[in-house]
């Protein structure tokens, strides 16, 4: 079969109908988000002009590009129904699994505040935390997807389980960083009050907490054996490599941001002054140290 760059005819042709399915999964999710808003998307991005509800539609998008880089790692089914099933059925799959997670993170961990109610209203700090709850999670997907080496439907109960380990670390996570913005804010707010009173700079550098934390939590991919005949010992092993890589992720993170701000009350600049600036420096480390942590570590 002639091959160009290492493409056959087969494969531009598997190729070419996972992209109309992609597209048809992008399209999808802005009726998708509308239902669950019970809104009409067009209305509330050029009509009314919602920058929170553009910013809560946006990490949508971005977190299903994100879980599709997982699906389509793999190598092309034996046939376009197999190829066509899978894409769309692991497409459809990860949308909810999206949805799922999303909801946890924001009923257990921010179950003071409804984000929803927020982004409606045009709150942008809660955009902002919904966009990080949606990729943190699209991550964590993401990095199952790619941890579990079953080709076809065996693996989905095993990503699935590898799922719901990670989104419960992400879990802690997000309420680590509720108990610690408890602990150092001098006004005794909590964060979710902070969420209610549109402080952006918290809203940026809790984002980029979290989506540092899934980053990092993607070494798990490289540090722990995936074994098809052995599937409890590879959860346990997902599990432990998950926690210790998101207790490194912590660790690094509190060194590098003394050493890059030091002299500074974070806390108070981001919390009391809302400083965007430091907020965002803030969220620039948590990022640089989980993509690192990803790209050294994991699969």
């Amino acid at each position: 079969m002639y091959q160009f760059n290492g493409l056959t005819a087969w494969s531009i042709q598997a190729l070419t109908l996972d992209f109309i399915i992609i597209i048809g999964l992008f399209v999808s999710l802005k009726f998708i988000k509308g239902w669950v808003s019970n809104l009409h998307a067009n209305d509330e991005i050029t009509e009314k002009d919602n920058f929170a509800f553009g910013l809560s539609f946006a990490a949508g998008l971005a977190g299903l590009a994100i879980v599709i880089t997982g699906i389509s790692s793999g190598a092309f089914a034996d046939s376009f129904l197999q190829e066509a099933t899978q894409m769309l059925g692991y497409g459809l799959i990860g949308i909810l699994l999206i949805k799922l997670g999303h909801f946890f993170q924001d009923k257990v961990a921010l179950k003071k505040v409804s984000l929803h109610d927020e982004i409606i209203k045009g709150n942008i700090t809660a955009a902002l935390v919904d966009f990080g709850h949606v990729i943190s999670v699209a991550i964590v997907i993401r990095s199952a997807l790619i941890w579990v080496l079953t080709e076809g439907w065996h693996g989905l109960p095993i990503v699935i389980a590898a799922f719901i380990i990670g989104n419960i670390c992400m879990l802690l996570i997000s309420q680590y960083r509720v108990q610690l913005y408890k602990r150092t804010n001098r006004n005794g707010d909590c964060l979710q009050q902070a969420i209610l009173d549109n402080n952006i700079a918290v809203g940026i550098r809790y984002a980029g907490f979290l989506i540092g934390s899934a980053l990092a939590l993607t070494a798990a991919t490289g540090i722990a054996p995936y074994m098809a005949d052995n599937i409890n010992a590879s959860l346990i092993y997902w599990t432990v490599s998950a926690v210790g890589s998101l207790i490194a992720f912590i660790i690094l993170h509190l060194v590098m941001i003394k050493i890059i701000l030091a002299g500074k009350d974070i806390s108070d600049e981001v919390n009391r002054q809302k400083n965007i600036g430091v907020a965002t420096i803030s969220a620039a480390i948590s990022f640089a140290i989980g993509i690192t942590m990803a790209t050294l570590l994991g699969a």
